[in-house]
Order: structure tokens, then sequence, then C-alpha cells
């Protein structure tokens, strides 16, 4: 069964294959055909419908086109095919829309399909058509409401003249609106009136069944088809048109006018005079009603009597008309007049209000000059009594002032208590004074950063050079963001997490190690030191922000959302081993008890716009897969070495042209081909619009970028086990022993050493470093908590003795 799918399959290839060529050449019939069999040996491709519809279009089949294309996208959508495939189906569908609409002036089902199209793959070329399609539908609207009004002035002038009896030239404006707006029926109607005047009754039969044709409902095309047939002595047909036009109006005066006329002629013709009972049988024959007869009879009766009342009637009309166009005229005047009135009383009135506003001002700076006045003889009378009264306030404010300092005490010592717990995972609590003296009182010649919560600068505090973060102690965020970082990182520890030294809560500062390289966007930014930035550091560097992660949405008991990843964020040490920094927006996530998942949700997303997830933006909803969204684009940054902006587009299109190589940066060395394919296809993957369809970093993403590391990085051993040295990280080895350290120790150059290996070094009379050899300043040596806290977590991962 295997070995027929696979053969149909490959039938269905050739067929593919033998249509593509047949399209190119032209030969579309042919090119149909293939796409037709291929179609039905592999009913799951549909591009065999789009290359087929592509055929028909160029054919200018365009029904067969949109038939296949709606086809082609209801299959896609079953089988949940790529999502650029049912775009394209649906541009194709609009094209052949689009040149249907050229015949019959409907652009509404081309935008439909266009706007489809947007929706499932965005593309500069849909785009485009839809704008144009846009533009097509309104110029085509506008020259209908054109044409309308040109129709309308032309049979208001044929009216004109039809009015003064000038038959023939009204028969023209007629003639000429009709081409205007040829679905108009009162024109027809009225032409057909003028022809029948003129006495070319065929035309006027012609117009008045145009007018039947147009609005069945239209009385007036009753009237003229039968007055035209009743001059061309078909009585009985005008006899059955006049009933028609009964069934329009049963108490219009001239269709029973018509109806007796008719009657009377054919009586005539038979020999005889018309009477009612002949009408009555006249209707018979017609199969109408006897109720309709009786209505018939009792209306000729009432015919004579009411054609005089409405007579009279038309003559009080026009009178009435005539005073109320009188009265209209000497009423829009009065409008006119009132309508200047309150014009010239308005500017009377703002002009009012201003002066009216400028008394209110003197009046009010004359106030406040004899309230000075007043007070300052009140200040001269009763001075001491004055003096009293500022005797007591002073008392009084002393006493709110003591309170206020209780009460501030009372807040400080709550706030100690919060920020006991998470303090007593850090090394130490520093004070102001310490800070100040480090940073030589915050100078601006030792700041190395400046935020929207914040600047930072280096400093020397004992003994060790630190980066001593100030937050805004007058902004909430600034506060929210200090409590934020201390409480992440007091709870978490990883060799790839900046390790936070100290706090001082006093004035909301937060002091971390200092890495000497700066930031990952420094070296993406520069070209000098991106040059320096080999691709086996970078892929090295995808591998250590992973791990971070990976470590930050697997902690226990809540899992921990960065929020804001991004090169700027990325520090960089000595040795270019990248350490992930700023927690100021993270989040610890609680599992919600209603549909088992963890998130953080808020109404006003932070972050960088260009790396935040699309999904956060819109539904302010923060989960770890935010951060695979942010993770994918760091990638690709140091896949291209290009700017965020349109990065992800610009990544796309190099792969599918297939000259990924085009966009990769190349002035760091030769990347290896499958690299560059599995990281950027990884990256596409990590920036998915829907976080569902992101894949987990801990699982498959883990997986591709550790072996892509191993294969990258791998070198021989140096003295520990080949065990120990290729699996141990690069930052916990020793420079001096080149082994796994079990002390480190940071000493006045900056780097972590083996503490009896580097006492060994100073006791030997060293007095400069082992790595950059300049002169130490001291001898003083730090331990390197986080550093000893992470080798021993790795050492227990890997099963090897302490």
């Amino acid at each position: 069964m295997e070995a027929e799918d696979d053969e149909r399959a490959a039938e269905a290839r050739r067929e593919k294959e033998a249509g593509n060529a047949a399209y190119r050449k032209l030969f579309l019939e042919t090119a149909v055909r293939h796409y037709t069999r291929g179609a039905l040996l592999d009913p799951g491709d549909i591009s065999f419908l789009t290359n087929r519809a592509a055929a028909y279009l160029l054919m200018s089949k365009y029904k067969e086109c949109v038939r296949d294309c709606d086809e082609a996208v209801e299959k896609g959508r079953e089988l949940r095919a790529d999502n650029k495939l049912v775009a394209r189906a649906l541009a194709r569908k609009a094209s052949a829309l689009l040149k249907l609409a050229a015949c019959a002036a409907d652009y509404d089902p081309a935008i439909r399909a266009l706007q489809q199209s947007l929706a499932e793959h965005y593309s500069e070329e849909t785009l485009a058509k839809l704008d144009e399609a846009e533009r097509a539908r309104k110029e085509t609207e506008e020259q209908e409401r054109l044409d309308r009004e040109a129709a309308d002035h032309h049979r208001d002038r044929g009216n004109d003249f039809f009015k003064q009896k000038r038959y023939q030239e009204a028969a023209m404006h007629y003639t000429e609106a009709m081409k205007k707006n040829p679905k108009d029926p009162r024109v027809f109607s009225n032409r057909a009136q003028c022809l029948i005047y003129l006495g070319a009754l065929p035309e006027g039969l012609e117009d008045a069944d145009k007018c039947i044709e147009l609005d069945p409902t239209f009385l007036k095309g009753y009237l003229r088809k039968a007055k035209v047939q009743f001059l061309m002595g078909n009585y009985e047909s005008a006899l059955a048109t006049y009933v028609e036009g009964l069934k329009c109006d049963p108490n219009n005066l001239e269709v029973l006018d018509g109806l007796r006329r008719c009657a009377a002629c054919i009586k005539r013709a038979n020999g005889g005079d018309a009477r009612a009972e002949d009408l009555r049988e006249i209707l018979g024959d017609l199969h109408l009603n006897d109720d309709l007869c009786n209505k018939l009879q009792k209306s000729m009766d009432e015919a004579a009597v009411l054609k005089k009342e409405a007579s009279d009637e038309r003559l009080k009309r026009i009178e009435s008309e005539r005073l109320a166009r009188t009265l209209e005229e000497v009423y829009l005047s009065q409008v006119q007049q009132r309508k200047e009135t309150e014009e010239s009383l308005s500017r009377v009135q703002q002009e009012f209000e201003q002066l009216k506003i400028q008394q209110d001002e003197i009046n009010v700076e004359l106030r406040k000059v004899n309230e000075q006045n007043e007070n300052l003889l009140g200040q001269l009378s009763d001075s001491r009594e004055h003096f009293e009264w500022l005797l007591s306030e002073h008392d009084r404010l002393l006493r709110e002032r003591d309170d206020a300092v209780r009460e501030v005490e009372e807040l400080r010592q709550k706030r100690g208590q919060m920020l006991s717990v998470l303090v007593t995972a850090m090394h130490c609590e520093f004070s102001s004074s310490e800070l100040e003296s480090a940073t030589e009182n915050f100078s601006n010649s030792l700041k190395i950063g400046e935020g929207g919560f914040g600047c930072v600068y280096k400093g020397i505090l004992r003994n060790m050079t630190v980066a001593v973060k100030v937050l805004r102690p007058d902004s909430l965020q600034g506060q929210s963001q200090f409590e934020q970082e201390v409480s992440i990182l007091s709870r978490v520890r990883h060799p790839h997490l900046v390790t936070l030294l100290g706090a001082c809560s006093e004035s909301s500062t937060l002091v971390y190690e200092f890495l000497p390289n700066g930031s990952l966007e420094d070296y993406l930014m520069c070209s000098d030191k991106r040059q320096t930035l080999t691709w086996q550091a970078r892929i090295r560097i995808i591998a250590e922000i992973c791990s971070a992660l990976i470590f930050l949405h697997k902690n226990k008991p809540h899992p921990v959302v960065h929020g804001d990843l991004k090169p700027a964020n990325i520090l960089l040490d000595v040795n270019l081993v990248s350490k992930l920094s700023d927690f100021g927006i993270s989040r610890l996530l609680i599992q919600s008890s209603t549909n088992n998942t963890t998130l953080y949700r808020t109404m006003h997303p932070v972050g960088t716009p260009l790396y935040m997830d699309p999904e956060f933006l819109s539904t302010g909803e923060l989960t770890p897969q935010s951060d695979v969204y942010s993770f994918g684009i760091v990638v690709l940054r140091l896949l291209t070495g290009k700017p965020p902006v349109g990065i992800k587009k610009i990544v796309e299109d190099a792969m599918e042209k297939g000259d990924l190589n085009s966009v990769i940066d190349t002035s760091v060395g030769e990347w290896p081909h499958l690299h560059i394919e599995q990281l950027a296809y990884l990256a596409l993957r990590c920036t998915e619009l829907s976080r569902r369809c992101r894949p987990d970093l801990s699982g498959e993403v883990w997986a591709i970028v550790e072996a892509i590391r191993d294969a990258a990085l791998s070198s021989p051993s140096s003295s520990r086990s080949a065990q120990d040295q290729n699996s141990a990280p690069s930052y916990f080895i020793c420079p001096i022993s080149q082994d796994v350290m079990d002390d480190p120790h940071i000493a006045a150059d900056g780097f972590t050493y083996e503490a009896e290996a580097i006492r060994s070094w100073l006791c030997n009379g060293h007095d400069t470093s082992p790595m950059t050899n300049l002169r130490l300043e001291h001898e003083e040596l730090i331990p390197n908590r986080a550093l000893r806290s992470a080798i021993q977590e790795w050492l227990q991962q890997h099963n090897m003795p302490l």
C-alpha cells in the first residue's frame, strides 16, 4: 500500500513539473490537463488547484479561475496548509474578480478576497492590489454618481421642453439621460410619451416595454404601452395592458377611463354600443373576478363626477402651490434676515462677554489689592496677637513633624521587614555613604549607563569593582523595579544571570558584579567589536541565554518570565561569557486555578516593542512564550548582525529565495551552512505570531542549540579528565591551574581564580595580573559565592565529586 502511495505521489510530481513546463511555454490547455491529473493523483496538494487557476487566468476563463481558487482555499484550511499558499489562492481569485469587475463595475468581491489574503499572509504586492481595487471602486462609484446627476439634469431639461410641447428636443434629452442612467424607468416612460406625440408608435411601444421591464410596479409604463396599443388599433392588447396596470392602482381614473374606451372600441368593432355589461363580459374573458368587475362598474359610474372634481382640485392645487411658493420665498427671506440678525447679535454678545471678563479681572485685581492693604493694616495693628498665633502654630507644626517622623520610621521598619526575607539571600546590605564613596558621589565621569528608571555607575566597593544601579526614588516605577529585581535575583542563581552583590534599601540602589565588556548590543552595533565576536562565540552565547531562560521558566515554585530580553540586557564578562540582566519588569508567574495556565496579565504592557511578543502587546498576557519570541529576534540579530527592524521578513525572504547566505554576517568567519539553516529555521519558529505555534525552549530548542554548540566549540581537554573538561563551561576553569575551580575568588584585576592558585601566585612575589600582566592595585581577594554555587550545581548534575 505504501509503495502504491509513493508511486502516486511521484506521478503527481511529474504531472506538476510537466504542467509548469507547459505553463512557462504558454501551452495553457496542456498545463490545465497536467494540473487536473495531478490534483486527482494527490488531492492533498492545493498547489495543483492554484496553478490551474493561474492558467485559467491567462486564458481569460475567470469564472473557472475563481472556482479553483475557492476550492484551494477550502481544502487548504481543512488540511491546515501553509498560510502563504492559502493567501496566494485568495490573491489569484482577486485578480480574476478584478477582471470581471472591469465589465460589471462590481469591485466588492475582489476587495473581500484581497482582504482575506492579507489576513492569511501579509504581502506588499497584495496590499498594492487592494489599494488599486479600492481606488477603482471609488472611481466607479463617483462616475455612477456623476452619471445619475447628468441623467437627472437631462431629464429635467426634457421635462421643461415637454411642457413647452417641444417633443423632439424633449426626446433628445431623454435619450441622453438613458445613456447616463439606463436603469431609470421614468426616462423610458417620458420618451415613450414624446414618441406618441411625434407619431413614432413602434418606438414608443419599445420604450414602454423597457419601462415595465425595469420596474413592473411603475403604473405610467402600463399607461404608455396601453395608449400606444390603443392608437395602433390593438384594443384587446390595450385592454389587457390596462388590466395589468389596474393591479398596480385599482383606483386610478386614467386606467378606468382607458378600460371604458377600449371596451367601447371593441364593441363598436363588433357592430354595437358599449355598455357596462359589455365591459363586464370583456373583463370576464380576461378571467377577472366578479368583485373587480363590480368595482369597475362602480368606478365608471363615479368617473365622470370624480373627473370634474379632479379638474377642480387640480386648479386649486396649482393655486395652492403658487401661493406656497410665494410664502416660501417670504419665509426664506425672513430666515435670512433672522440669521443675519442672530450673527450680529452673537458678535455683540461676544464683545460684551470679553468686556465682562476684562471687568471681572480688574475687579479681582482690585479686590486682591484691597485685601493686601487690609492684611497689612491688620498685621500692623495686631502684631502681638499674630506673633502669639505664630508661636502656637510653630508648636503645632513641631508636634505634627514629630508624628510624621514617627510614621516614617514605622513605615521604614515595615518596609525593612518586608524586604528582610529577600535581603537575607543577598551578600550584604550597603549604606548610602558607602555607595557615594564608591562612586565618588555618583560622579558623571563614572556613569556607564542611563535608562528610564535610573542610572548605572562604575565603582570600587570594598576593594572590588562593581556596577551600582541607582533607581529614581521619586518614581513609582523605579521603586517597583527595585523590589522586583531584589525579589527575583535573591531567589535564583545561575551562571548566566548577572550576580546581585547587595542593595541599599534606603536609596533604592542595587549593586551588581561589574562586567567590563558591556552589552551584546554594543558588540552588534560597533563594526570593530562585531568582528571580534566570532561565529563560535555567537553560538555559545545563544546556548547560554537559552539555558538561562530555561532555568527561569522552570523555577520552583513559581516560574519567572524576563519580559524584556534584548541584546542591551545581555552583558559580557572579560571572557565574553554572557549574563542576562535587568529584571525590573520581570514577573513571577502564579498558576491560574481556572484554566491551569501560568501567566501575568496587565493593562499596560512594558518593554521594547521590536522584541516584544505581539500577543503580549495585544492581550496584555505575559507568558514564558513571550520570552521565546524575544529569544528568536536575538538569534536573528546574532546570525545577521542587522538591526531588529524588519529582520524577520528579511530572513524569511532570503530563505524563500534559497539565498540565506546573503543576509548572514560573514565578517566573523565562515559559518557552517548546516548551522545557519538550523538556527534561522529555529529563530523563525520562535517568532511565530501565535504563541501556540512557538517551540518549547527546554525541549526541541535546547536539543538543537546544544548540538550546534557542542559541534562548534568541540576542543581537546587540557588538564583534568576529558569528561570534566569537555563538558565544563569555560568560566568554571581557573586561568592558572586550568582546572574546574573549587573555591573561586575575584582578584583586583576583575578575573576569577582558584583561591589556592592565586594565593600561590601572589606569595611567589608576583604583583601583576596573570591574565593582563598589569600591576595589581591590591592583593585582597573576594569570594565569588555565586560562581561557586553554580559550579557545585553543575558538578551535582553531572554526578561528579564536589
